[in-house]
């Protein structure tokens, strides 16, 4: 009898791996167009925005969910690389100005309903990204902070020592990060380092709310640019993948998920749009 209970419980927890997966999903739907390239969409942590920064990640502009009543809240360089919501009202941002040749890179929160703007950190020469990440484990202040050694200061990945790390996702829950390795695709570990996987192809990842599975995309280029891309969800727990983005012809390039997993929005290299795609479980 316990023997059967203990087979019960991990079919159910294998089930509930597989349910998080979308079993059907809408139609990519324009949710954000401007007189410029858009790029980089960042939900809120309610869901009820979401941000946006322009080309070369210049400035920063918000909108409603529905893709209403967008604004610009800030102008700065730099502003949108990376940026991440502090809470429901403020967004940080790492801008950065030029002196004597040199970047020199501060932390910001912005309030996106005043546009009023609080130094968190003073204009810094040696800026490392990770100081704008609250409780960043060891292994996540590595892959941000030094990208191109990474792969040789973390024990796990040192098979791949030489490559640099690429777009590090912590899960919601702070127990794995999802990345890339140049040349190499996606892995996920866990936040310590430990229990490298690697998941095949793909780029930017964003966790769904159950830990387990992430979206990415899948980008072909012809060495000058990217000539076709889906979206692809992938269960990091057993690498099955399934494409969200078959018929279309957009090209996605940096990916959201919503914070409830209902939703999936997207910057499209071909016509610099945002756009959303509903998920159903």
């Amino acid at each position: 009898m316990k023997k059967s209970l203990l087979l019960a419980a991990a079919f159910m927890c294998t089930c509930g791996s597989l349910l998080a997966q979308p079993k059907s999903f809408g139609n990519p739907q324009l949710l954000i167009k401007a007189g410029h390239g858009l790029m980089a969409p960042t939900w809120s942590p309610d869901g009820s925005k979401i941000a946006v920064t322009g080309d070369n990640y210049i400035g920063i502009y918000v909108a409603d969910a529905d893709g209403s009543n967008l604004k610009q809240v800030s102008e700065a360089l730099g502003a949108g690389y990376k940026m991440s919501w502090s809470d429901a009202k403020s967004i940080t941002s790492t801008p950065y100005t030029m002196v004597d040749n040199r970047r020199m890179t501060r932390i910001e929160n912005v309030n996106v309903q005043t546009k009023a703007v609080t130094e968190v950190a003073p204009v810094m020469r040696n800026f490392k990204p990770s100081q704008a990440v609250k409780n960043a484990p060891t292994a996540l202040k590595i892959m941000l902070d030094d990208p191109s050694h990474a792969t040789s200061l973390i024990a796990s990945l040192n098979d791949y020592a030489g490559k640099m790390v690429l777009n590090p996702a912590l899960s919601p829950d702070g127990s794995k990060i999802a990345f890339q390795i140049v040349s190499n695709g996606l892995f996920v570990c866990n936040a310590d380092g430990s229990n490298l996987v690697s998941l095949g192809k793909g780029s930017h990842p964003s966790w769904l709310p159950d830990n387990v599975n992430v979206m990415v995309t899948r980008i072909e280029d012809n060495g000058d640019v990217f000539t076709k891309s889906d979206i692809y969800c992938v269960n990091t727990s057993n690498g099955s993948a399934v494409n969200i983005t078959p018929n279309t012809q957009a090209i996605p390039v940096t990916i959201a998920v919503s914070p409830d997993g209902k939703k999936v929005a997207f910057d499209n290299d071909t016509d610099g749009c945002i756009y959303v795609i509903d998920l159903k479980y």
